[in-house]
């Protein structure tokens, strides 16, 4: 198949030291903007504008790595100027993330909301805020799509060991960041996990120091058990979410330094930075919702041993000396009044169930005094619908109920029932 060279998007003005950027970010943009940043640089001035007004969609992969290289420009008394996207669903998108902060916290005050489908974009610089981050991210997945089981150990296997070698490996003076977003449709979950560390040869020159440049040094360290040294771990992180990508019919893309490798279940590319190196190293990947995906398979490393990580679901929500699952209603959510919210606790609902079809999952609504109509009708009504009746009396428990809650979800039960029958 023939390759047409793509289109170059972001550019370096010197007339008014702008980095001008226009329709869509991802991650092919990050050896674009390294080079016009390096060409700011070179020019010598202080005031440095990015302009956005000009892109239309916009993606972790991208976007983290600019985040970052600003991060790095301010430290070194650099000012910047950021011109936020002129869409307007955009625009929107950059200030609920808080993409728009990041890049320029003066101009941007930190958003508290947060999204159906996006991981609020965070930084991670210790094990409890790292456990956090994952934590959350998992939970975003839950709400927002049906996901199943093996999918969600190999998620979240996945971000625990990249954003782990952040921590062991990377010696950013500000952690990592981390953002992810689902799109239902398209069945695809996207995470990117970056820093503005040393980077990927410097970091495994220390085991292996015959190792000369980035790309090199990226192809060592996605092997398995490769690290650059094995106190801080078995060197199977890069490996194995490389692994889990590429068997769902993802993809798998690093950059690090003036180094980038891009894999998918069909082929590997390498893609060295001809000018503007990536100051760290950021580490992205496509998970695609595959049914017969297994995770065993994937983290098979040759040693025999089936491996089979747990996950949120087996750490939070399983109760192995109960034999059941629990979901706290009231930790969900803040209001019980949208149906909105319980479109979300609907996926958590399907999600838990389906991840563990051999026990029962209690439902405890205490402290929720009251929900309305189109809540019962997200939450309990289409759960009802959707595993049929016997499945329903089996395997969901609803227990401490107030009795204006009881006698809206049993309507919105009787009212799917009857709208079926019809």
């Amino acid at each position: 198949m023939r390759r047409y060279p793509r289109k170059k998007t972001t550019y370096y003005r010197v007339k008014d030291a702008t980095i001008d950027l226009t329709g869509k970010i991802n991650a092919y943009n990050v050896k674009d903007f390294s080079t016009a940043l390096e060409k700011f640089k070179q020019d010598g001035q202080e005031h440095l504008t990015v302009d956005f007004s000009k892109v239309h969609y916009a993606y972790p992969s991208g976007m983290l790595p600019i985040i970052s290289s600003l991060h790095q420009l301010r430290k070194e008394k650099k000012s910047v100027y950021v011109k936020l996207p002129q869409d307007n669903d955009t625009r929107k998108l950059f200030r609920s993330v808080n993409w728009a902060h990041f890049l320029s916290p003066s101009q941007f005050e930190k958003s508290e909301s947060t999204h159906d489908r996006h991981l609020v974009t965070r930084f991670f610089t210790d094990p409890n805020q790292q456990k956090q981050v994952v934590d959350d991210f998992m939970d975003v997945v839950l709400r927002s799509m049906q996901v199943p089981k093996d999918i969600i150990s190999g998620l979240e296997w996945s971000i625990n060991e990249i954003t782990d070698n952040v921590l062991n490996h990377a010696n950013s003076y500000y952690g990592g960041i981390v953002q992810a977003s689902t799109y239902p449709k398209n069945r695809t979950i996207a995470f990117a996990v970056a820093d503005g560390g040393r980077g990927i040869l410097n970091s495994m020159q220390e085991g292996h120091p015959t190792l000369r440049t980035d790309l090199q040094a990226i192809g060592e360290a996605i092997k398995v058990g490769v690290t650059r040294n094995p106190k801080f771990g078995q060197g199977n992180g890069l490996a194995g979410t490389l692994r889990v990508s590429t068997l769902t019919g993802g993809s798998f893309d690093i950059t690090s330094g003036s180094g980038r490798l891009i894999v998918t279940s069909k082929e590997t590319t390498n893609q060295p930075l001809k000018s503007g190196n990536y100051k760290g190293t950021i580490v992205c990947g496509q998970i695609r919702i595959k049914k017969d995906f297994s995770i065993a398979e994937a983290l098979d490393f040759g040693t025999g041993y089936k491996y089979i990580p747990s996950d949120i679901i087996d750490n939070q929500y399983e109760l192995e000396d109960k034999d059941c699952m629990l979901l706290n209603m009231k930790d969900e959510s803040t209001g019980f009044g949208s149906r909105r919210s319980g479109y979300q606790i609907r996926h958590k609902i399907l999600n838990l169930l389906n991840a563990k079809p051999d026990i029962p999952l209690v439902i405890d609504w205490r402290g929720v005094p009251v929900i309305s109509s189109s809540f019962g009708d997200e939450v309990m009504g289409k759960v009802f619908i959707k595993i049929g009746a016997l499945n329903f009396a089996a395997r969901v428990r609803n227990k401490n109920l107030e009795p204006l809650v009881k006698g809206l979800l049993d309507k919105a039960i009787a009212q799917r029932i009857a709208q079926n029958s019809a």
